[in-house]
């Protein structure tokens, strides 16, 4: 799917030789009168948000009941070939990330206030679970949390609140690995390291996808870094892939919430933000 009839062209011709993909336009799918979602004024407020919210609608558009949905982000990066592992069970697949982006706090605030439960860890860069998803509480969760600021990290809370009313867990990160903006790769790119430079300290030898998220997602494109990335992937050393496995999602506390809160007021007050760039969650 895409948003409008010049993508529409360009990803038709570019898929011309597979005859198996279809490029339809999403609006003229919202729009028609088979779409269940149409009737719920919350999944209608979500869909018009930030677009990024619309992971959350439009892949179910073109879905029937049952269906595996497969949602990927436009910064995963695959290293090799493999098959998705099936989900029959009705629960949620996504990545595991070390940080929380679940932002902006005001949103996550609201969540606890209407003791409504969020998985930690969750990344969004890729989601599997089986069509549709619980319109009813979905519209509910979304018309709860009320008038939220246009913001794409927005998504990442109501992805986590799925998860913890769906079940299932994170995919293996050994396998499932999503970039983290650690403190000595902040300092690496303040001294001025090039994308295949940071890109080099991720370990791509058992790396099924790796979601180059954050401030990494224009470094997929950089020029150089397409061939470094297949030479990191073919190094010796890679962990043999062994059976799938599911960590169950990991609840986000009340407590956890407000120490990072804290922590930010902390380090602003430091000059941390100032020395490293970026800016306090709030």
């Amino acid at each position: 799917m895409t948003d409008t009839p010049g993508d529409q062209k360009q990803l038709q011709q570019a898929f011309a030789g597979l005859g198996r993909i279809k490029v339809q336009l999403s609006d003229e799918l919202w729009e028609d009168s088979g779409n269940p979602m149409r009737k719920y004024a919350g999944l209608e407020k979500l869909r018009k948000g930030h677009p990024c919210w619309r992971k959350l609608t439009d892949p179910m558009l073109p879905a029937r009941e049952g269906d595996e949905v497969v949602i990927v982000d436009p910064d995963v990066y695959f290293p090799r070939r493999f098959s998705f592992e099936k989900v029959g069970d009705g629960t949620l697949r996504l990545m595991w990330q070390k940080p929380n982006c679940l932002l902006p706090f005001s949103v996550v605030q609201m969540a606890f206030a209407k003791g409504i439960a969020m998985a930690d860890h969750v990344d969004i860069g890729i989601a599997q679970y089986r069509s549709p998803l619980d319109l009813e509480w979905l519209n509910w969760l979304v018309e709860s949390l009320g008038e939220t600021l246009r913001v794409m990290h927005v998504e990442a809370i109501l992805w986590s609140c799925l998860a913890m009313r769906m079940g299932g867990g994170y995919l293996n990160s050994d396998r499932w690995c999503c970039w983290a903006n650690t403190q000595w790769k902040r300092v690496l790119r303040k001294a001025g390291a090039t994308p295949a430079r940071m890109l080099s300290a991720e370990d791509f030898r058992s790396c099924l996808a790796f979601h180059a998220g954050g401030t990494a997602k224009t470094w997929l494109a950089a020029p150089g870094v397409g061939e470094s990335l297949k030479q990191l992937a073919g190094l010796p050393g890679g962990k043999p892939l062994g059976a799938a496995t599911v960590r169950p999602f990991v609840p986000f506390t009340k407590e956890k919430f407000e120490w990072l809160r804290k922590r930010g007021r902390i380090l602003k007050a430091m000059g941390y933000y100032k020395l490293v760039g970026g800016r306090p969650p709030e």
